[in-house]
């Protein structure tokens, strides 16, 4: 675990427990059922659920269930407003003192590793965006892959080519867009180190699939999200004005359809591209999680949301 090394208990009232790991995985059934064992409330810990509208397409907690425990940091902007790490931290702080304050366990659950880490670690400053450039250089790194990208990073910044392996496409392309907007390196001029030390008041626990067991229910939870009403809620979102900003455009499902409807293509085509697109992002995920101290939770076969939450509390003494 990231927050008590081993043999080291801190009581679970004490203590912030997050439920990590890909999309897809069962962590919102899991973090539901510690939440009620724990009389806990739940932080939200993912980037897409921040935005009002998006609820298919963002895989928010239902109705029932919302009803049923408190949930924070879902719903807190427009689909229009840009959103940050940045701007998440400071309210999950709130959260984590104000639960704490009231003597209340919480959950934190997501899968955003960004937040995660600038949650667990710090989060180091950095310079602000050329959208202009940004833009473009996603469009490149889709059409040519992130590879390529990375081969230009390390002419122009190989100290920070270094640092960025060719997976890590948001940062990489955080560095050329630094590069071409100013002419500088960003190794130069970015505080590479965490601001602080990490916290030492969490327990991070994730659920362990095999991927192709993985890859297979997220197959089947973009099936779900379309019998749910996922097309209708995103045209509905594309045709709104304001329309979604660059942020929330960026989300697995919203993308593919708008960009659907652009090219005039079949339902099915749109639907085989989510799924895809979600099996590579989960790809991506578990590269990042690979670099964090995560406690995995072997799950074989269906998961059983009780099981795993009794088995993540009796680890917790």
């Amino acid at each position: 675990m990231t927050a008590a090394s081993a043999g080291e208990f801190i009581p679970v009232a004490m203590v912030q427990i997050i439920l990590t790991g890909p999309t897809a995985s069962g962590k919102g059934s899991v973090a539901f059922e510690l939440a009620g064992r724990l009389g806990a409330s739940i932080a939200c810990m993912d980037s897409m659920k921040i935005y009002r509208g998006m609820d298919i397409v963002s895989a928010k907690p239902p109705p029932e269930r919302r009803s049923q425990c408190s949930y924070h940091l879902i719903d807190l902007v427009g689909p229009e407003d840009s959103f940050s790490v940045g701007r998440y931290l400071p309210l999950l702080e709130e959260v984590v003192e104000s639960e704490a304050a009231a003597s209340r366990p919480l959950v934190i659950s997501g899968g955003t590793g960004l937040y995660l880490k600038g949650f667990l670690d710090g989060l180091a400053d950095g310079p602000g965006a050329d959208w202009e450039i940004r833009e473009r250089l996603v469009r490149e790194a889709r059409e040519h892959g992130i590879e390529r990208l990375h081969e230009r990073l390390q002419e122009a910044d190989p100290v920070a080519a270094r640092k960025l392996e060719s997976f890590n496409e948001r940062r990489i392309i955080r560095a050329l867009e630094f590069f071409e907007s100013s002419g500088e390196r960003l190794s130069d001029s970015w505080n590479w180190e965490a601001p602080r030390e990490p916290r030492r008041d969490v327990a991070l626990f994730g659920l362990g699939w095999e991927r192709e067991a993985l890859y297979a229910r997220a197959n089947e939870r973009v099936l779900a999200m379309v019998e749910q009403g996922l097309f209708e809620e995103c045209e509905g979102l594309i045709s709104r004005e304001p329309s979604p900003g660059r942020s929330a455009s960026q989300c697995i499902g919203l993308r593919e359809i708008r960009e659907g409807l652009e090219a005039g293509e079949s339902r099915e085509a749109v639907i085989e591209k989510i799924q895809k697109n979600t099996r590579n992002f989960i790809k991506r995920q578990l590269t990042w999680f690979r670099k964090m101290d995560i406690e995995w939770l072997p799950v074989e076969g269906e998961l059983d949301p009780v099981g795993a939450a009794e088995l993540i509390l009796s680890r917790q003494g």
